[in-house]
């Protein structure tokens, strides 16, 4: 795995490895690309992999939005691909970054070619209700950033987990650095301020156009996943043209973390690797 900063005036820290069909992938709220520390390089042996920090998180610079956060990010990330030369690619979210994917898809369908959507109440909750979900993850974000320390951000990562040993240790000093940025707090603020705003926003969303949204997907969750109900997962799945469901059991809300090898193995099956 590598490490790279893109873009100018607005740079973006993007981790990536391997070559080939290429796979964005995008974190929760609140957190960095490397959260993906248990598969860039299992999926990067038969492809091109890029984990994106998303504007204001990890190390990447933040962005005047203009718009909900969530719409100027996917319009972000897609002019990060075009930084990274990828004109076709699919691209995996998770959480509030798989909303963003399907955003993505959204504004530029004929560009992804598979949609990957990881444990989401942003996707698969109405716009309302997830509003008061995204409340109790600032509660969770802000008491590991105000106050950023190993303990702090070991406690932020297993309160999501179904098991508090799935949390990566490894992950833990970069997580608290990144913490640790003089602006990291506000950004994270501002962007979840912004999401719940716009709740009463369609074209924000993408949960009352499931419908519409035609590119093969592969829907992850956990059975556990204390954000993101694996009944309304599998309603959205039902809803979704053309749609695979994979519940982990006993996993909470980030797979790729708690079950790593299973979930390496199923996205690398779904695309193809």
């Amino acid at each position: 795995m590598k490490a790279r900063f893109v873009g100018n005036g607005v740079k973006t820290r993007v981790l990536h490895e391997g070559t080939g069909a290429a796979l964005i992938m995008l974190h929760p709220i609140g957190h960095s690309a490397d959260l993906f520390v248990r598969n860039i390089d299992a999926l990067a042996r038969d492809a091109f992999v890029a984990a994106v920090d998303l504007p204001g998180h990890g190390f990447s610079d933040r962005i005047a939005f203009g718009a909900p956060p969530q719409l100027a990010t996917a319009r972000h990330v897609l002019a990060v691909a075009d930084a990274l030369g990828l004109q076709q690619f699919s691209v995996l979210g998770s959480s509030y970054g798989a909303l963003v994917a399907a955003l993505m898809w959204f504004a530029a369908p004929e560009r992804i070619d598979r949609v990957i959507l990881v444990g989401s109440g942003s996707v698969f909750h109405p716009p309302a209700e997830q509003a008061g979900v995204l409340r109790q993850v600032q509660a969770n974000g802000t008491s590991a950033m105000a106050d950023p320390s190993l303990n702090s951000c070991r406690q932020r990562l297993a309160n999501i987990c179904y098991a508090p040993e799935s949390v990566p240790e490894e992950i833990l000093p970069v997580q608290l650095t990144s913490y640790a940025l003089a602006d990291r707090l506000a950004a994270y603020e501002e962007t979840l301020a912004g999401v719940i705003a716009s709740a009463a926003a369609p074209e924000a969303w993408v949960y009352e156009r499931l419908e519409a949204l035609s590119a093969p997907a592969l829907v992850i969750t956990g059975r556990e996943d204390i954000r993101a109900r694996w009944k309304m997962h599998e309603e959205g799945c039902r809803r979704l043209p053309r749609a695979e469901l994979e519940i982990f059991e006993q996993c909470g809300h980030v797979p790729f973390l708690e079950h790593p090898e299973r979930f390496n193995t199923r996205v690398r099956t779904f695309l193809g690797l």
